[in-house]
């Protein structure tokens, strides 16, 4: 069987002329949802139309564009009129769009807004929450992919700034279904680590799709909660996302955030020799001053005597230190005085004075001074004692001073 053999051009043709002559697809309206909008320098329009389940690639060219009257963007939902073909150089079939309807905001931005409307209800986007970024940080984190362009960015930034301060890398998925995941906990062992005073978290530009995960209420939360002030920097300028509204500041690039995070040391060395340069300035003015003052004070009258002067302080400090020397001698006399006084009225009440005037005292077998003579029993050993010792006796019998015998005891 003789085989049939065309070229890919003759292949791609031939389905074009296919499909131009289909009537439904010559000219229908589809509903769907813009992404991956491009304006080009043309005027053209380069897009997606997308569904939940599938997408078919766009062009609106420049004549049609001119017409409409809203400027397209990613997540907006239309109505869109299009002649469907094939672009025979690449073989992959597109819409032709010729008009288009805005028909609402897509799934993906009311989601955004909901969450956002969200969290600007709970304060969390609130100016007193922004923690204050630290002037002269001495280590930076960065929470970003490991492999983009943008860690390259920022660390070529942080080299021509001041490559004396270390960088500190969180790789992270910044896309895709494990991306939330890590950035999140990312964040949370930076704030365990507490290696860095300041973190930034980037990634390059993208669709809505693409800087999803950063529009998740968790990452959002974990922004809002680090004690570590973090300077968000996704996407391009024009890129807006929910952690941008958390974040303590928000940079138009990667490139950006590290220009802010990261002071410039020739900067740095230029203030500090500003400064020196005025502190050497005011120290010599106000010597000059100081030694002007000096010298008009010792041209006067007063200092023309300084040997004077200098006998007579010394002379008014010896009379000082003699009415000091007066002073301590009185006061030390009155108080030894009143201390005699005191010591020789105590003696005189004091029981040893008494004894010594030949008295005695007399205690009993409970050691109780004997007061009366119901104090004491029959053969009872009684202590006297006098001025120099104490004598023990034993009591026979005992009289009242009324003539009366003791107790019955006797």
């Amino acid at each position: 069987m003789k085989r049939k053999i065309i070229s890919i051009t003759q292949l791609n043709s031939y389905v074009a002329r296919l499909m131009e002559e289909d009537y439904m697809l010559s000219d229908l309206w589809v509903s769907g949802e813009i992404s991956n909008c491009k304006y080009h320098h043309s005027g053209h329009i380069y897009f997606t139309i997308k569904d939940e389940a599938a997408s078919i690639q766009a062009v609106m060219f420049m004549r049609d564009a001119s017409k409409i009257a809203f400027r397209l963007a990613d997540g907006i939902k239309v109505y869109a009129r299009v002649r469907v073909s094939l672009y025979e150089k690449t073989g992959s079939y597109q819409a032709y769009v010729q008009d288009i309807e805005k028909q609402g905001k897509g799934l993906l931005y009311e989601r955004f807004e909901q969450l956002k409307a969200k969290l600007l209800a709970e304060g969390l986007f609130d100016a007193q929450y922004k923690k204050k970024l630290p002037a002269f940080p001495e280590r930076v984190g960065v929470i970003t992919s490991a492999t983009g362009a943008v860690v390259k960015d920022i660390i070529k930034v942080a080299r021509r700034r001041n490559a004396g301060i270390p960088l500190y890398i969180y790789p992270v998925h910044v896309q895709g279904e494990f991306a939330v995941k890590e950035i999140t906990e990312a964040i949370g062992k930076a704030n365990k680590d507490k290696l860095v005073d300041v973190l930034i978290l980037g990634r390059g530009g993208g669709t809505i799709e693409d800087l999803w995960a950063f529009n998740e209420e968790t990452v959002a939360r974990a922004v809002f909660e680090s004690k570590i002030p973090i300077v968000s920097a996704i996407g391009h300028e024009t890129d807006f996302t929910i952690a941008d509204f958390v974040s303590d500041q928000r940079a138009a690039t990667p490139s950006a955030a590290a220009e802010i995070v990261i002071p410039d040391r020739k900067e740095l060395e230029e203030t500090i020799r500003r400064y020196r340069s005025t502190l050497i300035y005011i120290a010599e003015q106000n010597i000059r001053q100081a030694k002007d003052r000096l010298e008009y004070l010792t041209s006067r009258p007063v200092f023309r005597i300084k040997d004077k002067l200098y006998k007579d302080k010394m002379q008014q400090t010896d009379l000082l230190m003699q009415a000091l020397n007066s002073a301590y001698k009185r006061i030390l006399t009155n108080v030894f005085n009143r201390y005699e006084i005191t010591v020789s009225k105590l003696h005189k009440l004091s029981p040893v004075a008494t004894l010594s005037r030949g008295y005695s005292f007399v205690t009993n077998s409970s050691q109780n001074v004997v007061k009366s003579i119901s104090d004491i029993k029959k053969d009872e050993v009684l202590d006297i004692t006098v001025t120099d010792g104490r004598v023990k006796v034993q009591v026979l019998d005992k009289e009242s001073k009324y003539g009366q015998k003791g107790s019955e005891e006797f």
